[in-house]
């Protein structure tokens, strides 16, 4: 298993060459995980059943740490990001082996599969709830909706709706449930949208590195084009994570202060600490400056919709590197935006 003072967020890119001297630092493009500084050097390498994992010794602050990305994998991530999505959705080794390689004409067993549950064991909180739901292969709820010829996958998690959401908040579980039925186009048709803010917030976000960037690091290296990363790391965290309920969650309300129909999409909701995330998947997190006011009015439409106190809800945006959340409650207008 994974050591989780070995991982550095979003995987680790190798340049090719050896590193002969201290002097040759900077031809390793890896950052410490501690302290983030470039001067990195290679202290050997660890032999696993299935992998080796090259070995890394910070020279600002001594931190020795391992690469876990794929590079020496004998499968590609495609492959085991695919194994860990099946087998967490309640299907047992045989099930998941046979599934893999019917689906990427690959061979693997029984054994490799375990290996990599555990081995990737960090990314995977909900392995603490898989025997609950380990006979029900109807776990996840898909339904697809079309809103201003943009394509989205609604999805909710049943187990961990009707365990961690239908007690606390029992308005939002019938909300995310009544999309099973459908949703209300005509909305989305006249309304606009939240990615593109009337107005801005102004917020105090609190920034961290959390469990989100290192799972979205290891979902993103299964993709295929930049374009895939999105779809990926939602639908890797709705399966994995303990918190992420749904994904691609329709709202819409009627902005007083704008005077307009807003309608969205919300990229997960997550419930922990008796409390409801709103949380979007940002690449360059740190640069996007949309996220705080779409964020904001996707929490007004929602707070409405499904009867939530605003001072339950926390907003939250992150990529593979950087976590950001404030409380919608306290954000105030902000008059430069635009």
């Amino acid at each position: 298993m994974l050591d989780p003072d070995s991982i550095w967020l979003g995987g680790i890119i190798l340049e090719s060459g050896l590193i002969k001297s201290e002097a040759d630092t900077e031809k390793i493009r890896v950052k410490c995980p501690n302290c983030t500084s470039k001067k990195v050097i290679k202290r050997g390498r660890s032999e696993g059943k299935f992998r080796t994992r090259q070995r890394y010794e910070c020279k600002e602050c001594g931190k020795r740490f391992a690469d876990i990305s794929f590079k020496y994998m004998k499968h590609t991530p495609q492959v085991i990001f695919n194994a860990l999505n099946f087998y967490n959705l309640g299907h047992n080794l045989e099930e998941t082996s046979k599934e893999v390689n019917k689906k990427f004409k690959v061979k693997t067993s029984k054994s490799t599969i375990h290996c990599w549950i555990h081995e990737f064991g960090d990314f995977c909180p909900i392995r603490s709830f898989r025997k609950e739901f380990s006979r029900d292969n109807d776990v996840l709820f898909t339904k697809r909706f079309e809103h201003e010829n943009l394509d989205y996958l609604f999805m909710y998690h049943k187990f961990k709706l009707d365990s961690f959401v239908k007690d606390k908040f029992s308005d939002l579980a019938n909300y995310i449930i009544r999309f099973e039925k459908g949703c209300p186009d005509v909305f989305f048709e006249v309304g606009k949208r939240c990615s593109s803010p009337i107005f801005g917030v102004s917020v105090e976000a609190r920034e961290e590195k959390n469990l989100a960037c290192k799972m979205a690091g290891f979902a993103s290296s299964a993709a295929i084009s930049n374009h895939d990363r999105h779809k990926l790391v939602e639908r890797f965290m709705i399966i994995n994570d303990k918190a992420t309920i749904a994904c691609e969650l329709p709202v819409w309300y009627w902005d007083k202060k704008a005077d307009l129909g807003i309608t969205g999409h919300i990229d997960m909701i997550q419930v922990r600490n008796n409390l409801v995330y709103l949380v979007d998947y940002k690449p360059n997190a740190t640069q996007d400056k949309k996220a705080a006011s779409q964020l904001y009015f996707y929490a007004s439409a929602l707070s409405y919709r499904a009867k939530l106190p605003f001072d339950k809800i926390r907003c939250a945006w992150f990529d593979e590197e950087s976590y950001f959340e404030y409380a919608p409650a306290n954000a105030s207008q902000d008059p430069s935006f635009g």
